[in-house]
């Protein structure tokens, strides 16, 4: 009986959408035609509730359908008749086992939303909360469980049909996720479930609030949750100031992120509809029934592809994009590849207003799949729901652009994984294959467990053999680094030059005492083994200019690398350009230019200048010391300009200890006050000192 009743729904089913599937094998995504993805929406609408959500659960899969279709379906609305009050009434009763004025102060007769599977009444409970309760429509189950038992009968026969069609669409699994999503829907308390997961893991979100549900008052058909009011995007965008906005901008890229990189549990939907805003900058999320979730493996693949993209290293994106796939049978590797390069070009050029990460993101996607590369469904639900998701930014900071938002989050998520994943454990596992062979080992070669204390006295006894008999592991290290950053500066002569500069190095450091803390002494024995590299080349040949240009050089190299830690901290922090300036030339005053061996006093410079004075510097007294005051300026002080540019600012000071004056006067400006000749000539006064 249940055979034959699933039988004659399936062929209900095809007969009402036979035409639209008939249309859609034919269909040409080039023609503009909007008549067939509008058709195709009226007939699930018509099919009723489960088809409603499968219209909505297919507006996240471009590989299953054109995208006209699928942009269409994202704006399927379902909108239903009321269902009479006396049917809610009992709903609700039969529900709570108590009348309806024992269980809520006052209930709305009246409706404020009626779809397909629920509509909304507002009402109060008995302390006054305002709260919002959502109803099911009756008759609901049996209507689930028919059409669910008609996709699967479907399902096997086209196993049989298109075996290889189905394969290449992976419906199989998007039919298993469809039905986790309907069977979903006919229990409220699932969706609260959720909602508190997701309560949980956006507590830190100051700006985000989540609905709280009412255990008592929430069963499989009715769900209680605070009512909400507030603003739509549409009149936010147009009403609140600027800076609420920039406010709203930066809650909505943190909660995106903290949702679809750090915990995998995702908003599938957050369609304008499904967000409030308020006037105080923050959101509210709404209707929870539609979300997704990735995997551990999941996430690290998408942050490493995510960090790639944001650095434009198109080829490691590439990697980690293309690793989540299943390449079928005949999938053209050259094709996805050269159009995920494309793609990618095209977003980097593309102007803030029209550089979208999240659609990217999904165009490479289709990209794959046309070239025959199947995605797992819940990466495909994570990259339309992205795309939604990424909307609302466009239209509360147009020319915002995502990747560069970002940026300092995806850093953070980095080093918190990396810091729980060991990574010098790991490092110690590819690092002998990629500098032997040339390449990483892959994931699968690389072991959870191992011997730590075995492997550290591997580590040892590979440093010890590298070094002399008379030599110190840290000294053979640091020769090793100093001689790669010298090595393009000094060429062949790289060797003999650095070993008459230790030995020069040696003599100078003999001769003076230690500083009060560890970044002075860094300072003050990096300082000694400038003179000695000076005297060296000077000794060599060079003349004094040429000697400066080439330790000035290298010093860029070493000193290039150490101002990115403080600045993509300050980045992480804020993205106030004299705030960031501010942090970035404070952790560098704290290390390794920190008190007391250093002095520093600040100074009131007036709005956008980060400002203070440097009353006390051992490098500069080092060299003054040895009548070398001239190199101090020209590679040591000349080093902050460049880095000023580096962190966005303009770095202005005509004074320093090392030209004769009683202090250093650091202005860090964060919009230009010089032109490109009037600051190449500050820099150049500060290398000739």
């Amino acid at each position: 009986m249940n055979r034959t009743k699933n039988f004659l729904r399936l062929a209900r089913i095809v007969v009402v959408l036979s035409k639209d599937i008939w249309t859609l094998r034919r269909y040409d995504p080039a023609s503009g035609d909007t008549g067939a993805p509008d058709r195709f929406a009226r007939n699930l609408l018509a099919l009723g509730p489960v088809f409603v959500k499968l219209g909505q659960i297919l507006s996240t899969r471009p590989d299953i359908l054109p995208e006209s279709y699928v942009a269409r379906l994202a704006e399927l609305q379902e909108r239903a008749p009321e269902v009479d009050f006396a049917t809610v009434r009992r709903i609700v009763e039969g529900e709570l086992a108590a009348p309806l004025e024992t269980a809520f102060a006052s209930f709305e007769v009246k409706p404020v939303a009626a779809a397909s599977l629920a509509q909304v009444h507002k009402a109060s409970l008995a302390d006054g909360t305002a709260v919002a309760v959502k109803v099911h429509r009756p008759g609901l189950g049996p209507l689930f469980h028919r059409d669910l038992d008609a996709f699967d009968l479907g399902l096997r026969i086209a196993r049989m049909v298109l075996p290889r069609r189905l394969r290449r669409t992976n419906l199989s699994a998007f039919l298993l996720e469809f039905r986790r999503y309907s069977l979903a829907e006919l229990d409220f308390r699932a969706e609260a479930a959720v909602m508190e997961r997701f309560r949980e893991n956006l507590a830190g979100q100051d700006r985000v609030r989540i609905p709280r549900t009412y255990p008592d008052h929430t069963t499989a058909r009715v769900l209680t949750m605070d009512w909400v009011d507030g603003m739509r995007l549409s009149e936010a965008s147009a009403t609140l100031p600027e800076q609420t906005r920039s406010v709203l901008v930066e809650a909505l890229v943190s909660m995106l992120l903290k949702m679809f990189v750090s915990d995998g549990l995702f908003h599938a939907d957050l369609h304008p509809g499904n967000i409030v805003f308020h006037t105080d900058g923050s959101v509210t999320l709404l209707d929870f029934g539609m979300y997704g979730e990735l995997d551990a493996a999941q996430r690290d693949r998408f942050v490493l592809y995510w960090m790639a993209v944001a650095q434009r290293q198109t080829r490691r994106a590439y990697h980690h994009f293309s690793a989540q796939t299943e390449a079928l049978a005949g999938a053209d590797h050259a094709l996805f590849r050269q159009r995920f390069e494309e793609l990618a070009a095209e977003f980097y050029a593309a102007p803030s207003r029209e550089a979208s990460l999240a659609r990217t993101y999904l165009a490479m996607m289709r990209a794959g799949y046309r070239a025959g590369f199947v995605f797992p469904a819940s990466l495909m639900l994570h990259a339309k729901a992205l795309t939604t998701a990424e909307a609302l930014l466009f239209v509360l900071a147009p020319e915002a652009r995502f990747d560069d938002l970002s940026r300092p989050f995806i850093a953070r998520e980095v080093a918190t994984r990396l810091a729980a994943s060991d990574p010098l454990g790991r490092i110690t596992q590819v690092l002998p294959e990629l500098l032997l062979t040339g390449a990483m080992p892959p994931a699968d070669a690389i072991d959870e467990t191992w011997d730590r204390f075995a492997t550290r006295g591997m580590g040892r006894g590979i440093l010890a053999a590298i070094t002399s008999s008379d030599e110190s592991i840290g000294r053979a290290a640091l020769t090793i680094l100093f001689s790669h950053f010298a090595l393009r500066h000094l060429g062949e002569e790289t060797d003999a030059i650095l070993s008459e500069t230790w030995v020069a190095y040696d003599l100078l450091e003999r001769g003076f005492p230690l500083e009060p803390n560890a970044g002075a002494i860094l300072t003050t024995h990096l300082a000694a083994l400038t003179l000695a590299l000076h005297r060296t080349l000077i000794a060599r040949g060079r003349s004094e200019a040429q000697s400066h240009e080439v330790i000035h050089a290298i010093g860029w190299d070493i000193y290039n690398r150490m101002a990115d830690p403080p600045f993509e901290f300050a980045r992480a922090i804020t993205t106030d350009p004299a705030k960031r300036l501010r942090i970035a030339t404070d952790l560098f005053r704290h290390f390794p230019f920190g008190p007391p061996a250093y002095g520093w006093r600040d100074v009131e410079a007036g709005a956008g200048v980060v400002a203070f004075d440097c009353t006390k510097c051992p490098v500069a007294e080092f060299f003054a010391g040895h009548d070398a005051s001239a190199l101090c300026a020209a590679t040591w002080c000349a080093l902050d300009f460049p880095v000023a540019e580096k962190w966005g600012g303009q770095l202005v000071r005509p004074k320093t200890i090392a030209g004769g004056h009683d202090h250093c006067d650091f202005r860090w400006h964060t919009v230009p006050v010089l032109d490109e000749v009037e600051n190449e000539e500050a820099a150049k006064h500060a290398r000739q000192g």
